[in-house]
């Protein structure tokens, strides 16, 4: 049997989804947890460099975008887990998919696995705008905000 003999329909039900969810919020843990572990709580280098190379892969052409127009094309890319978007300076998270997450590990919002996606969101920004981006939490909760500037 070669390649293109075989059937690749599967059939997923609402409980393959949700173990899976269940088993990716464990794997996020445990990548993230271990990260800043090693990294001694310092994980933005991690982030931001997979977010740089994530920027290189993503079929967008911006031409010499703004913070603002770099936000909005994630905001669309993202949209399935995340909605998100910027007001001033201030990068403001109404859902997100990693919160809920969290909220199924019974982890605090604003910690290991947060820090590391939002140095990793800065990064894919950076990558972007070709300039360095740095959030900042400002408050995590069912709204999460982040203070950002394009540096």
């Amino acid at each position: 049997m070669n390649s293109s003999d075989r059937n690749y329909n599967v059939e997923l039900t609402a409980e393959d989804y949700q173990k899976a969810y269940v088993e990716v919020a464990f794997l996020l843990d445990a990548f993230a947890s271990t990260i800043d572990n090693i990294m001694g709580g310092n994980t933005a280098p991690v982030g931001r460099i997979a977010g740089r190379d994530t920027a290189a892969k993503l079929p967008l052409e911006l031409n010499e975008p703004t913070l603002g127009e770099v936000v909005a094309a994630l905001g669309e890319i993202m949209r399935a887990g995340f909605e998100f978007s910027l007001e001033g300076e201030t990068l403001l998270f109404g859902r997100c998919i990693l919160r809920d997450m969290c909220a199924l590990r019974k982890i605090e919002t604003g910690g290991a696995l947060c820090r590391l996606f939002h140095a990793y969101f800065d990064g894919i920004a950076n990558g972007l705008l070709c300039r360095p981006v740095k959030s900042r939490i400002v408050s995590a909760g069912e709204q999460c905000s982040f203070a950002t500037a394009v540096q």
